[in-house]
């Protein structure tokens, strides 16, 4: 999960020597990551169902070695046009990479600690998120910004290794086409609503991440490194709610999620209001990042439960809809710039944040339901019968 979010935001501290090396204004450097998240959410369609039919392991091997490829050729290209393609490439990687791991981790988990062990998974996304734009920084400064895709390149070569090595061989599904693998998923009781959830809510939330920085420096005057240090605040906070989510989860069960889910919303609705200073400013937006990195996992350890045949079809649409939600913030937030002031422009993502929270309780009955049907609403297993 670190090297796919890496492969995301590497590119961004980098894009003023990168376009210089390309012959191209900076700004078109951001066609890298553009490429690369829409066809990460184009492929994760298909790259679930074909987990589940062929196998987890062998697909996230594959997708961490085509991964590691692209990212090594990437820095030797001769024109962007390439570079572009070859991101798109990595994309495509992501995609196959992201629905396996969540997928051979809760395979892995008992039913009542999926929700932990995924969130110490997603605590490698975010973490990638607020590491690798400094280190990145600092070598595109010193040794050279083609050192930084070789790293994130080599690092997913040894990833690979070590999940042929060390992984057990997975769950296979029965033989099924691809439709059908589509068909029985989406008919899988809470999917939908869960899915609903995925984009309206956590897509947004995740892409106001995406542009906090640009919507912190336009609120005040403040540094590059003032807001370097106000994203790196919410990267904290956003993994420290990675850590507590499970916790909270234990403890008020069933509530903690969609009370977190609200959280994130009113924070990012709170970024509408006049701060008078960076700190004032980094406050008011802890709930949404505490809000979101907790309640993240929780939503997706709640997507795994719902069904454990077709799970890696279910992940692959969530990748997908999360990415399209990231995509559509950052359009939205670059076609209504012009019109609509930031403040004007937090609420409406707060708003579509919250039209995704109705969707939550829809998804929790269909997991109660699910589990109950299994005989042990607290661990989804059959109950053993006893005699008397």
């Amino acid at each position: 999960m670190f090297i796919i979010g890496s492969a995301e935001v590497v590119a961004g501290p980098m894009m003023t020597v990168m376009g210089a090396h390309f012959g191209v204004p900076s700004s078109r450097i951001a066609l890298l990551p553009a490429a690369y998240g829409l066809v990460y959410a184009a492929v994760a369609l298909a790259a679930g169902p074909l987990a589940d039919r062929f196998g987890r392991k062998q697909m996230l091997t594959a997708g961490l070695i085509g991964q590691a490829v692209t990212l090594s050729v990437l820095p030797h290209c001769g024109s962007l046009t390439i570079a572009v393609w070859l991101s798109g490439l990595a994309g495509c990687s992501a995609a196959i990479i992201q629905p396996n791991a969540l997928t051979i981790v809760a395979d892995q988990a008992p039913p009542d600690e999926i929700g932990r062990r995924l969130a110490r998974v997603f605590v490698g996304l975010m973490a990638s998120f607020v590491i690798t734009p400094v280190v990145a920084g600092w070598m595109a400064s010193g040794i050279g910004w083609q050192h930084a895709y070789h790293a994130l390149g080599a690092t997913a070569f040894l990833c690979a290794i070590g999940v042929v090595a060390l992984c057990p061989p997975g769950k296979r599904g029965r033989p099924a086409s691809f439709f059908a693998t589509h068909g029985a998923a989406l008919r899988t009781p809470g999917v939908r609503s869960g899915l609903a959830t995925s984009f309206l809510w956590l897509g947004c939330a995740a892409g106001f991440g995406a542009i906090v920085a640009n919507v912190a420096a336009r609120s005040l005057p403040i540094t590059t490194a003032g807001v370097g240090l106000i994203a790196a605040w919410f990267g904290f906070v956003v993994i420290l709610g990675n850590l507590c989510g499970h916790a909270l989860e234990r403890r008020w069960p069933g509530r903690a999620l969609p009370a977190l889910a609200a959280a994130s919303a009113i924070g990012i609705a709170l970024f509408a209001l006049p701060a008078g200073s960076p700190c004032l400013l980094a406050v008011a937006g802890t709930p949404w990042a505490f809000g979101y990195g907790a309640a993240g996992p929780l939503h997706h350890a709640r997507l795994n439960h719902l069904s454990e045949r077709w799970r890696s079809t279910i992940n692959s649409y969530h990748a997908s809809l999360l990415n399209l939600g990231i995509f559509a913030v950052s359009g939205l937030y670059a076609v209504m710039t012009p019109y609509l002031s930031p403040g004007w422009f937090c609420v409406v993502i707060a708003g579509l944040c919250f039209s995704g929270t109705v969707f939550m309780p829809g998804t929790g009955r269909s997991l109660a339901r699910a589990r109950l049907g299994s005989g042990d609403p607290r661990t989804n297993q059959p109950k053993k019968q006893g005699g008397v």
